[in-house]
């Protein structure tokens, strides 16, 4: 019963309304029977006036039968107004009328009344009533002495039939609502339980491998937000489980082409199929395989490591101008391969910056090798540093196929390669920009590229690699 979300919002708002329902029917229930007994007192005080009026004038007109017979009438009509037994008593405490056959009044009520106080007991009256009354005892006043007393004398159960008439409407009203809000908070807990058990069934389907699986958002409350984060945290899976594919066979297929031609060739050597005079030619090509495929895995365990919370930059402070000056130094062999002409253009003579240097200088020597390795021949090369913003920028931009549009959000991605702007390279597994991109977060910082066309109809286009750095 409590085992459900359900069973524990419906049954814990039960409880609470059996709670608010007996509270209120106590309350209500003493309340009732307070005002039934207090209004019947009321009246009785105002009945008696009049019957005091009566009891007077009988004992100025005591011989007129009729006058009697008025007397009479007027206390029984006041005892069916007022449901009780009405006795009138002389200043003895002897009955000189009454509605009923009570030949007495209790000693102690008599003499309560007889000095001058209104009584309210309880009382059987000497057992001439089966149960107890409500006894109501008022003295009788004329011109400033007691000439007698009134008992008003109402049966407990008459009173009560009042107040059980007035609780019945209550309680059947009350339970009418109690059942409108049974069935509502039925419908409130099934609507709130129903989404959790449908995320719960598309949890267990995503983490069977249904990736596709989403939850149904149909409502902007505190559930449907819940709904709308798992959705988004469902995409997030879905495109990691993707990239993690994509990434598997992106590995799988650059370890591949390295590995079949270290075997072809070392097969090609053992078996004969390679002359010796060219088996040294082919053992270099191994080894430069080799080398690449120890790059991968180094270049691989390197981002992993980036990718960890325990990974820690070296934050120093340093001329990210000289940074510059020593990695077009240790490119200079491919630039002048290519006859490339440098474009050097530093805003001031020094920019002082705060990040990890050796991690920097891997970025700025890979967007510059990018730079070279893209370049068309006798083309150039422009290098630039300034400040914008209050930060540093470094920008390479070069002349070259480009990259296309729809390639530019993809290009830091691992292993990824357009088909252009990598056409040329052979060597790379695409994991360079990955790393700048991996730096760059890691330092809090923006990297972006741009790659336009130089001129309409033209297909060189200049290609330009900026990021950002903290001022020292």
């Amino acid at each position: 019963m409590f085992k459900s979300i359900l069973g524990r919002l419906f049954w814990t708002y039960a409880a609470i309304l059996a709670l608010v329902f007996t509270s209120l029917s106590v309350s209500v229930g003493i309340f009732v029977d307070r005002f039934v007994a207090s209004r019947h007192i009321e009246n009785v005080q105002k009945v008696a006036d009049t019957v005091e009026y009566w009891a007077g004038a009988m004992q100025i007109e005591s011989d007129d039968v009729r006058a009697k017979m008025a007397y009479r009438q007027v206390l029984k009509s006041w005892a069916d107004f007022l449901d009780c037994d009405i006795l009138i008593t002389n200043k003895d405490g002897e009955i000189i009328a009454g509605t009923n056959s009570i030949s007495a009044v209790p000693d102690e009520l008599a003499r309560m009344v007889a000095s001058g106080k209104t009584v309210k007991k309880r009382s059987t009256f000497n057992g001439a009533y089966d149960k107890k009354m409500l006894v109501l005892g008022l003295p009788m006043e004329y011109q400033g002495s007691i000439v007698g007393a009134m008992y008003f004398n109402t049966a407990m159960l008459n009173m009560r039939r009042t107040g059980l008439e007035l609780f019945y409407i209550f309680f059947m009203s009350s339970l009418f609502s109690i059942l409108v809000a049974a069935a509502m908070v039925y419908m409130q807990s099934k609507r709130i339980s129903k989404p959790i058990g449908e995320i719960n069934k598309t949890a267990r389907d995503i983490a069977s491998g249904n990736f596709d699986r989403r939850v149904a958002v149909t409502s902007i409350d505190e559930i449907g937000q819940l709904a709308s984060s798992f959705n988004f945290m469902a995409d997030s899976i879905e495109a990691l489980e993707d990239t993690r594919s994509e990434f598997i066979s992106d590995v799988a297929h650059e370890l591949r082409t390295p590995m079949t031609s270290i075997s072809g060739f070392v097969e090609g050597i053992m078996d004969g199929t390679i002359p010796q005079e060219k088996q040294n030619d082919y053992l270099k090509i191994v080894l430069d395989e080799s080398k690449r495929l120890t790059k991968m895995v180094n270049d691989m365990l390197e981002m992993s490591k980036m990718s960890s919370s325990e990974y820690k930059l070296d934050i120093t402070q340093f001329d990210l101008n000289e940074l510059t000056r020593v990695c077009i130094i240790s490119l200079g062999n491919k630039i002048d391969e290519k006859n490339l002409e440098l474009d050097v253009d530093f805003e001031s003579e020094m920019l002082s910056v705060l990040a990890d240097k050796d991690a920097i200088q891997r970025v700025v020597i890979n967007l510059i090798d990018n730079a070279v390795k893209f370049s068309y021949p006798n083309t150039k090369i422009n290098i630039k540093t300034w400040i914008e913003q209050g930060r540093a920028r470094f920008c390479v931009g070069n002349f070259g196929d480009g990259i296309n549009s729809a390639d530019l959000s993809n290009i830091f991605n691992r292993f990824y390669k357009t088909d252009k702007s990598r056409v040329n390279d052979k060597t790379g597994a695409g994991l360079g920009l990955s790393f700048v991109k991996n730096i760059m977060t890691l330092h809090k910082q923006s990297v972006w590229v741009e790659s336009v066309d130089t001129k309409e109809g033209s297909p060189v286009k200049y290609t330009e690699f900026t990021f950002t750095l903290e001022l020292a």
